[in-house]
């Protein structure tokens, strides 16, 4: 179930807020690098399209830690959720590819406007993905003081 007493609605917009603060942050790393890779890629009759595939494989380790830290809370294993997660992100990254080489090299949209649609349509339902499968609330919680004071104690030892 999407929502019950014990993650109510409240909790489950708050998490979807933070998702997109902290998907602001990962959009403009993955925006860099996709420029970076549009304007260096020689070697490929498909710059736009490599660029994509290749900036979302890179970003996608980058979100994990912020995900996982920021936006979750997640007290998940680090593997077993790592591996949920690229899961989710390797389906996505083939689905969202394939949606901005159709819209970009088939139709001819924009390279612009193909990066914005494929990037924010596929947002929501990644939210849920990894929310309800790569960081599930019965592995529990852990807060950004927790994790920061815990972190702080290790350093001191």
């Amino acid at each position: 179930m999407l929502v019950s007493d014990e993650y109510p609605w409240a909790k489950l917009l708050k998490e979807y807020a933070m998702y997109c603060a902290v998907g602001c942050f990962n959009v403009a790393i993955f925006a860099a690098l996709y420029l970076f890779f549009n304007n260096y890629n020689s070697w490929t009759p498909y710059v736009e399209t490599v660029a994509w595939a290749t900036s979302f494989l890179i970003s996608s380790v980058q979100a994990y830690a912020l995900h996982r830290w920021i936006t979750f809370e997640s007290d998940s294993e680090i593997r077993s959720s790592f591996a949920k997660l690229m899961t989710v992100y390797g389906v996505l990254w083939a689905a969202s590819t394939a949606t901005f080489h159709i819209m970009f090299e088939i139709i001819g949209i924009s390279q612009f406007v193909s990066w914005v649609i494929t990037t924010s349509a596929f947002g929501f339902l990644t939210f849920l993905a990894l929310r309800f499968y790569a960081f599930p609330l019965p592995d529990g919680r852990v807060t950004r003081k927790e994790r920061l004071d815990a972190f702080r104690e290790r350093r001191r030892a």
